[in-house]
C-alpha cells in the first residue's frame, strides 16, 4: 500500500501545486486555456506517437490487455443504459453522467503508470489510448447526439473521431511501428523533450479544469457518477483482466485506466453538443478530488 501511495503521490501533488498557482492568479486565465489546448493538440499527441512508434512489446502480448480494456468500456456502456431511468436524469444530464462515468483522464493515467512501472508502464499506457480513445469518442458523441440534441449525425460522429488529435496520433504511431519507420536522431530527441513535458502540462491542465463552486448541486447525480467511474469501472477492468489472464504491468494499466477521474475535455464536448456543461464540470471536479482517496486503495487492491 505504501509503495502504491508513494507512486501516486507525485501525480496528485503536481495537481495540487497547479491548483494553488491558479488560485494565486500567477497566470492569466487565457494562459491556462492556451496550456490546455497546446497540451491536447501538440504535446500529448507527440507522446502517444513516440510511445507507439518506439514501443518494444517483445515478450508481451498486448491483445489480452486491449480485449480487457474494451470489455470494461462495453460493460460500463451497458450499465449506463440500465441505470438511466432509475437516475431520473434529463437528456442533457444523462449525457454528462455518461461522459463522467466512461471517459478517462489520460494525463493522470500516464503520470501514475510511470510512477508505478516506469518505461513499460508508459509504453503500455499508449496501448490503452489506442484501444479506448476511439471507442469512447464514438460512444460519447452518439449519446450526446441522441439525448442532448435528439439527432444522430453520422457525419458529426465521423468528424469527432477522425479529427481527434489523440486518435490521429495513435493511428500514426501504430503505422510507424508496423513499417519500422526510422526516426532521425535530432527529430526523435526533439519529440522526447516535448513528450516528457506532456505529463506535467497535462496535470496542470487537469487543475485548470476544476471548478469547486458547484459541488453542492445535484448531490445524488454526482454521487452516482462518482461511484460508477471510481469504483465500478476499475472493478470491471480488474474482472476482465482476470478473464483474459492479464497480469503485472498490463493489469495495472487496465485498473488505473478505470480508476482515474473523468477527463476535463468532457466539458468541452458537452458545451459544444448541448449537454449539461455545468453538471459536467462538477463531475470532473468531484471525481478528481475523490480520486485522491480512491485511486491508491483500488490500485493496491485490484492491480
Amino acid at each position: 500500500m505504501i509503495t502504491v501511495v508513494s507512486a501516486l503521490l507525485p501525480t496528485f501533488l503536481i495537481i495540487a501545486i497547479a491548483v494553488a498557482i491558479k488560485r494565486a492568479q500567477i497566470l492569466p486565465e487565457a494562459a491556462w486555456l492556451g496550456m490546455e489546448r497546446t497540451t491536447y493538440f501538440v504535446f500529448f499527441p507527440i507522446f502517444l506517437f513516440r510511445s507507439l512508434a518506439d514501443a518494444n512489446f517483445e515478450g508481451y502480448d498486448v491483445w489480452p490487455l486491449a480485449y480487457a480494456l474494451l470489455a470494461g468500456i462495453g460493460t460500463m456502456a451497458v450499465t449506463l443504459a440500465i441505470v438511466r431511468i432509475p437516475l431520473g436524469a434529463t437528456g442533457p444530464q444523462y449525457t454528462s453522467i455518461y461522459q463522467g462515468a466512461i471517459r478517462w483522464n489520460g494525463f493522470v493515467a500516464v503520470a501514475t503508470l510511470q510512477g508505478l512501472h516506469g518505461t513499460i508502464g508508459a509504453t503500455l499506457s499508449a496501448v490503452a489510448f489506442a484501444a479506448i480513445v476511439p471507442v469512447v469518442n464514438v460512444l460519447c458523441v452518439l449519446v450526446l447526439a441522441r439525448h442532448a440534441t435528439g439527432e444522430t449525425s453520422k457525419r458529426l460522429i465521423m468528424k469527432s473521431v477522425v479529427t481527434n488529435p489523440l486518435v490521429v496520433a495513435c493511428v500514426l504511431g501504430i503505422a510507424a511501428r508496423a513499417v519500422s519507420l526510422p526516426i532521425p536522431g535530432p527529430i526523435d530527441a526533439t519529440m522526447k523533450v516535448l513528450a516528457d513535458a506532456s505529463v506535467t502540462l497535462g496535470l496542470f491542465s487537469v487543475a485548470a479544469g476544476l471548478d469547486f463552486r458547484g459541488l453542492v448541486s445535484n448531490p445524488r447525480i454526482l454521487a452516482a457518477t462518482a461511484f460508477l467511474k471510481l469504483f465500478a469501472m476499475p472493478a470491471f477492468m480488474a474482472l476482465y483482466c482476470t478473464l483474459f489472464h492479464v497480469t503485472g504491468a498490463g493489469r495495472a494499466v487496465a485498473v488505473v485506466a478505470g480508476a482515474v477521474p473523468t477527463a476535463a475535455n468532457a466539458y468541452i464536448l458537452a458545451r459544444q453538443m448541448g449537454g449539461d456543461a455545468p453538471l459536467m464540470a462538477n463531475i470532473v471536479t468531484a471525481t478528481t478530488l475523490l480520486a485522491f482517496i480512491t485511486m491508491p486503495v483500488l490500485v493496491w487492491l485490484l492491480a
